[in-house]
């Protein structure tokens, strides 16, 4: 079985404490997937739109939502032609100011304590659509804080990456499909 070359998530982040991975078969070529990607809306995806409205994100139907909504949650780091990363940092102390820089850099170098590195992808590669989010805090408190609220965000999060890959294919092969 031929392994897929490592991701761009896999270089800016290799070890992660929180990981979340869902897979979906498309077996299209990578142009129209990709394409989807970048373009399918929240109102493609109505199970995810949903549960992100209960977050308080802005979800409305004509946004896009690798684009528009979370892309916006981070910097948007070069991958390549097969893969849509963004990485993010973010504390879990209200107070506490983010450190200077930028972010992919600030994930790639920083390790003071008290933050979360956060990176998510969409990836196209084998025939298989992705999605894959990687959390590492950069100390134990952080890291058994965010252990609550990840226990308590995970299914919604799933839930809603599935809902998000699903809408991705469904477009993509509207696209392929002959006219």
């Amino acid at each position: 079985m031929s392994r897929n070359p490592p991701s761009a998530l896999d270089r800016l982040l290799p070890r992660w404490h929180f990981r979340e991975v869902h897979r979906l078969p498309v077996h299209l070529p990578p142009e129209p997937v990709m394409a989807a990607v970048h373009a399918t809306t929240w109102g493609e995806a109505p199970l995810a739109r949903a549960l992100m409205a209960v977050t308080g994100a802005d979800v409305a139907a004509g946004r896009r939502i690798v684009e528009d909504s979370l892309g916006a949650m981070g910097e948007v780091v070069p991958a390549g032609e097969d893969e849509f990363l963004f990485v993010g940092v973010d504390t879990m102390d209200e107070g506490r100011p983010r450190p200077e820089g930028g972010t992919a850099d600030l994930v790639a170098h920083h390790h003071g304590p008290g933050l979360l590195k956060i990176g998510m992808n969409v990836r196209y590669a084998g025939g298989v659509l992705s999605t894959e989010t990687r959390i590492l805090a950069t100390d134990e408190a952080t890291r058994r804080r965010f252990l609550r609220y990840w226990l308590v965000v995970r299914c919604g999060s799933g839930l809603t990456r599935r809902s998000m890959l699903r809408a991705i294919r469904a477009r993509a092969r509207r696209a392929a499909a002959p006219r």
